[in-house]
């Protein structure tokens, strides 16, 4: 969305929250929001890879609060990484004025300098909870223009994993690893502990023409509280014939779960699992298989993170490592998809 003279990307509407500074900058409009359960709720409005996007001429300021923790900013200048920030609820202000790009990159952008993706642009891009826009700073800024951003967009849905809860920095969930590759935008839906395939999502995902793929991961979420997966099963097939239905040409990639401590037989501690991993991933590779769409897909997990060590002390979340081969096995299996639009 534009807001003044920048660009909110990854934020579908700003919410005033009283007695809390500036607006929250949400993932989802209101609307679909109220549709959810009431954790999912809560978890929709945590931030995940959503960034602030502006070209300036001089320096720029813009001042952030986060609420519920703290959140990480990355300022970025087109393709580039520049600074990490901490926010908290006391706002901090990030000026790029007090970022003075390399020699490589002062104005005007030198055509030598190799860009991928990104123009002569600043990027703000912001992980983790509540994260309320107070103030930007609107004299001699304005909104990338289109061919200073990736002309594609990947768009995924899934649990904490797809959020990218155990990854150090935004730039490393397997959604923004598996975009980088392919020179893509993306859109992250992760929605930590509460992915359960609701109506309220596949609609808003049916309902939007910006995204040229979309993953589904799924769901590890359901498995942990225990949910059959024969109703595993109603609930995926219904999400994906929501989303083909509306979207028929657009690649649909269904991933299966990844490895967890669920493949040793073990359960998340006080919960009770009624069915295991291997008739999760049948469910879902069966659901993709027979939707009668032929553009979606199915990938195992297990295929796209093979080394344990990927995971986190937890043996359910992919660290750092993991989610970088996540990335970069994922963006080899969408490669071929998106022949047809590169």
């Amino acid at each position: 969305m534009i807001y003044g003279q920048a660009e909110l990307h990854n934020v579908e509407e700003l919410v005033h929250i009283e007695g809390r500074p500036g607006l929250l900058m949400q993932r989802v409009p209101e609307t679909v929001r109220s549709g959810l359960l009431e954790k999912g709720r809560e978890q929709i409005r945590r931030a995940a890879a959503i960034e602030v996007r502006f070209a300036s001429a001089g320096g720029a300021s813009v001042t952030l609060a986060s609420y519920g923790g703290s959140s990480k900013a990355q300022v970025f200048y087109g393709d580039y990484w520049m600074e990490d920030y901490m926010i908290g609820e006391t706002p901090l202000n990030i000026s790029t004025g007090e970022l003075e790009p390399m020699f490589q990159f002062r104005s005007p952008w030198r055509e030598q300098v190799p860009r991928q993706s990104f123009g002569a642009i600043w990027r703000i891009v912001i992980q983790g909870y509540e994260v309320h826009l107070v103030d930007l700073a609107q004299e001699q800024l304005r909104p990338p223009l289109r061919h200073e951003v990736p002309a594609l967009r990947y768009l995924a849905y899934g649990t904490s994993i797809t959020f990218g809860l155990s990854a150090s920095s935004p730039e490393l969930s397997y959604v923004s690893q598996t975009a980088w590759r392919l020179g893509m935008d993306a859109v992250n839906l992760g929605m930590p502990g509460t992915a359960y395939c609701e109506q309220a999502i596949a609609d808003h995902i049916a309902a939007r023409s910006d995204w040229d793929i979309a993953s589904l991961c799924l769901s590890v979420n359901m498995l942990n509280q225990g949910i059959s997966a024969g109703e595993f099963s109603g609930k995926v097939k219904a999400m994906i014939h929501t989303i083909t239905a509306a979207r028929p040409g657009k690649p649909l990639v269904c991933i299966g779960l990844f490895p967890s401590f669920a493949d040793l037989g073990w359960s998340w501690p006080g919960r009770e699992m009624q069915s295991t991993s291997l008739e999760y991933r049948q469910v879902l590779k069966e659901a993709a298989e027979s939707s009668g769409f032929p553009h979606v897909y199915y990938v195992d997990g297990r295929d796209l993170l093979e080394d344990w060590r990927g995971l986190s002390h937890d043996l359910l979340h992919p660290a750092n490592s993991g989610m970088i081969q996540i990335g970069e096995r994922l963006a080899g299996f969408m490669r071929p998809l998106l022949t047809f639009r590169l």
